[in-house]
């Protein structure tokens, strides 16, 4: 990937959100067609080979049947070719110093800032293939909420996480490299939130995570308090987050993905606990 940096237009946003310096950006990843077009070639190779068999090519009627097999086969191919061309044509995430610009679809154009933002992380790991898709639900109070990365999940994150509120969602780009730019939205949004999180803990106040909260002398979990004292171990197991007190484990009810800003929670019990997550 040879980062682009972006147009004048974009520097312009930038400048006047006050997002800092420009880092990297990413392209939607390419649309792969090689194995549909293997598919279709194989496929027309055989319905040829077979008319050729059975001398159906000696009478108009067998020509009719491969002239119209090879007009559909070749708008399939056509089809093929101007949805690689189009698919995400135009769409780019640019990472900045204090936030990104997310371009698209279409004219959309969302500005996040890291100290504001909020962000649903969803992976799924498929252990039969060591493969892993991405997919990061971004809110705040100036844009509607976006989906980018991996479609999978999507749909399902945002009706738990936007609690049904859809009619302003989008499904972005499946951006490239979500292993590298999905670590660096969570970082950054935890670099830049975390200070005042601890801050407000210790000034007395209840942060709220969803149906977690911070207080100064403890976590809150499901309704259930557990005395910062009392916490042996911090966990993520299947999905959810556990947190063993007096030899019992306490779990959220959700996955994690229904956790905003996990990151900055995990980073914030583990600063209060001095337990490490595993």
């Amino acid at each position: 990937m040879h980062p682009t940096a972006p147009s004048p237009e974009f520097q312009a946003v930038a400048a006047q959100a006050g997002l800092g310096h420009w880092q990297t950006a990413y392209r939607p990843r390419p649309t792969r067609i090689a194995v549909p077009l293997a598919v279709a070639g194989a496929i027309y190779i055989a319905v040829v080979a077979c008319l050729a068999g059975s001398n159906l090519l000696e009478n108009g009627f067998g020509l009719i049947i491969l002239v119209l097999f090879t007009v559909f086969i070749g708008l399939g191919v056509l089809n093929l070719a101007y949805m690689k061309r189009k698919s995400g044509a135009g769409d780019e995430l640019h990472l900045f110093e204090r936030g990104l610009i997310i371009k698209g679809p279409k004219t959309l154009v969302s500005v996040f800032h890291w100290d504001d933002a909020t962000v649903y992380q969803r992976l799924f790991h498929y252990p039969q293939t060591g493969l892993t898709t991405y997919n990061y639900l971004l809110t705040d109070d100036a844009n509607a909420p976006i989906a980018i990365g991996d479609p999978k999940g999507a749909a399902a994150s945002a009706a738990v996480n936007l609690e049904g509120g859809l009619a302003d969602f989008t499904l972005g780009a499946a951006f490239d490299r979500p292993d590298q730019w999905g670590p660096a939205i969570q970082a950054a949004i935890t670099d830049a939130q975390l200070p005042n999180v601890l801050a407000r803990i210790a000034n007395g106040e209840k942060v709220r995570f969803g149906r977690l909260a911070l207080t100064q002398h403890a976590l809150i979990v499901e309704g259930a308090t557990i005395p910062w004292t009392g916490l042996q171990q911090i966990t993520v197991k299947d999905g959810t987050a556990a947190f063993k007190s007096d030899g019992r484990f306490f779990r959220t009810r959700e996955q994690v993905y229904a956790i905003p800003n996990f990151f900055v929670f995990k980073e914030a019990v583990q600063a209060r606990s001095g337990l490490t997550w595993t």
